[in-house]
């Protein structure tokens, strides 16, 4: 009787899962020219994180496998149940035929991400099964619908994750020893801005969601002390190479197992949440980087406390230095005039900076590349990221460029920020291509580096490292690329002149009705600006370059205008158009400058010179030769 009833209670026991085995793959194209070597890669990148996130809500009768293609190769021979494969746009087409190669093997593929969230019916074609959204309180549903033959097409995000009780992502899954460092991990997900060129918000939500600062800690305190036990046994066994080289990059801080990375889209997101984490960190003694905002720099207190907390470096979304594109980009927090502050502010503190950088702006013209970059190295920036505009599916901007038409195809593998994907507005597709070409090989050129490397010695043979593994990969996988000559010819016309001879000047009519409207408010302080600015810019023609005039015109900085515009009509054979809405005061004697005849004929034989708002700003002193050019 007792063995009888011992039979029944072993037979409720909960029967073993059986084992189950899932391969996850971070596609990257095995043709791409931009793979990094394995010494760029050491120096220059970590690891994406949402696969080995991904491992942490995978239920324990699964093994698991993560192959990050830009470090490993594929063994398409495994023996797996599933492959999940997590895709960017320009990683897309990769990974449809990667799933395409498991799948004629008779392989269940998923695929999810940015790209297929955004183009699941596109991705769909490929896969078994498509997830859309964050994929975290989804992932134990869908192996669950596998492991009961009853796999769904979609998937759907129906809230975002909670970040309380976040597992600890698996970082072991991955080769630790291929990346500048493996010690990644997130703090907060989403983004209160909405830049229109960015899919964060759009894709991880328009507030922020934080992880408890002591869980953070924990999961920092519990990896440094894992990778530093994996230091020590490469710099004791092994080859004795790989001993010695592992001991100087340990010696030299470069893999200590101190430094990580944060790979939030926007750390700074909250000021007490940082405030709270950055005090928090001090007594983990480690190093550290993260992405934010440059107005951080705002805030002096606090960049001193990330520093003290043990930040080095800050990737910073600078993206122009016009304020019309940053204006056009929905990003109002940036302020070109207090950037040259914002960054002094950091390299006080001893945090290096590398900024991104997005040309090809509706308000960018040839001149762009030039004076971004030497913005730059004025400025000591340590390193910069540069990219092409591009509008990926999923943003504001892809949906606008869509409608306009300007979108040239859809070559998902070129939506990579180095290729031209749309039609410029102020430039060609080819000077927008030649310009980033450009840019890159300045910025990383030998007397740049040496410039902006030796402006401070702290942590100089990491920087040094990094910019010469930029140079490397620059040189391996972009042409030389050139400026157009009109960008000089456009910076040539752009300059301050004194107003010296500022007798009888004629007020503009135009200016002078807003001065009464301002009267009224108080805001008029009648004072003369003493100085002519000439403004430059291509126009959305591309033909034509239109020159604003701001300040008091005299006889003679009329003078040099002319000389400046006959260079420009003479070296361009462009079209220029002179505005005068802005300009405050002129002088007859400057009106009769223009007015020579022998300077308008001159013009005429090369391009078409013609003046806007001339009519409206001082029609009573203009002579007629001058209204006789007058546009609408």
């Amino acid at each position: 009787m007792q063995l009888i009833q011992l039979g029944k209670a072993a037979n409720k026991r909960p029967v073993a899962k059986q084992r189950k085995k899932i391969l996850f793959i971070e596609p990257y194209p095995e043709n791409n020219i931009y793979r990094m070597a394995p010494r760029e890669r050491q120096v220059l990148w970590f690891p994406k994180l949402s696969l080995p996130s991904l491992a942490a809500y995978t239920p324990s009768h699964w093994d698991i496998q993560i192959v990050d293609e830009s470090v490993d190769v594929i063994d398409y021979n495994v023996q797996v149940d599933l492959v999940g494969i997590s895709a960017m746009t320009c990683y897309a087409p990769r990974a449809y035929e990667i799933a395409k190669r498991f799948r004629a093997k008779g392989i269940t593929v998923v695929l999810g991400g940015v790209h297929p969230s955004y183009m699941p019916e596109e991705a769909a074609r490929y896969a078994d099964s498509v997830v859309i959204g964050e994929a975290e309180d989804l992932w134990p549903k869908l192996l669950q619908d596998f492991e009961e033959g009853k796999l769904q097409k979609f998937y759907r995000m129906e809230s975002f994750p909670a970040m309380e009780g976040y597992r600890q992502t698996r970082l072991e899954l991955l080769k630790q020893d291929a990346y500048m460092t493996g010690q990644c991990l997130m703090t907060t997900r989403g983004c209160h801005f909405e830049c229109e060129f960015c899919s964060v918000s759009p894709f991880n939500g328009k507030t922020t969601r934080r992880r408890p600062v002591p869980e953070v800690i924990a999961e920092m305190q519990r990896v440094k002390e894992w990778r530093q036990s994996k230091i020590v046994d490469k710099m004791l066994k092994g080859p004795i190479f790989e001993r010695f080289k592992t001991s100087i990059r340990f010696y030299s801080g470069i893999e200590d197992g101190t430094f990580f990375a944060f790979v939030d889209d926007l750390h700074n997101s909250n000021r007490t949440y940082c405030k709270e984490l950055w005090t928090a960190l001090k007594a983990l003694d480690i190093k550290w980087g993260a992405q934010c905002t440059l107005f951080l720099g705002d805030e002096p207190d606090m960049v001193k406390l990330a520093a003290d907390s043990g930040c080095v470096a800050m990737f910073v979304g600078m993206e122009s230095i016009f304020e019309e594109s940053i204006d056009e980009t929905n990003k109002p927090f940036n302020r070109v005039e207090q950037y040259e502050r914002q960054i002094k502010c950091f390299h006080d503190n001893g945090i290096m900076l590398n900024p991104g950088v997005i040309f090809g702006f509706d308000h960018d013209d040839d001149t762009v590349f030039e004076k971004t970059v030497d913005f730059l190295i004025q400025n000591n920036m340590e390193l910069a990221y540069f990219n092409i505009l591009t509008p990926l599916p999923g943003t504001p901007l892809f949906d606008r460029m869509k409608a306009e038409g300007r979108i040239l195809h859809n070559e998902w593998e070129k939506y990579d920020g180095k290729h031209v994907v749309f039609k410029p507005k102020r430039m060609s597709v080819e000077t927008l291509q030649e310009g980033f070409y450009w840019a890159n090989h300045r910025f990383y050129s030998h007397d740049s580096i040496m410039r902006r490397l030796f402006y401070t010695n702290q942590r100089l043979l990491a920087r040094w490292m990094m910019n010469m593994a930029f140079r490397s990969i620059i040189k391996r996988t972009a042409p030389k690329g050139s400026i157009s000559p009109l960008s000089q010819v456009i910076q040539n016309l752009q300059t301050r002149l004194p107003s010296v001879e500022t007798e009888n000047l004629i007020p503009n009519a135009l200016n002078s009705l807003r001065e009464k409207v301002q009267e009224v408010s108080g805001q008029v302080s009648g004072r003369i600006d003493r100085f002519l600015q000439i403004r430059a810019q291509k126009t959305e023609t591309l033909r034509e370059l239109r020159v604003n005039l701001e300040g008091t015109l005299d006889r003679l900085n009329a003078k040099e205008l002319k000389k400046r515009i006959l260079q420009a009509t003479e070296r361009a054979k462009v079209d220029i158009v002179l505005n005068f809405e802005h300009l405050q005061h002129a002088t007859p004697a400057a009106f009769s400058t223009l007015a020579d005849p022998q300077f308008l004929t001159k013009i005429a034989a090369a391009a078409n010179v013609k003046f806007m708002n001339l009519k409206k700003s001082f029609q009573q002193a203009v002579d007629p030769a001058l209204l006789a050019l007058e546009i609408e």
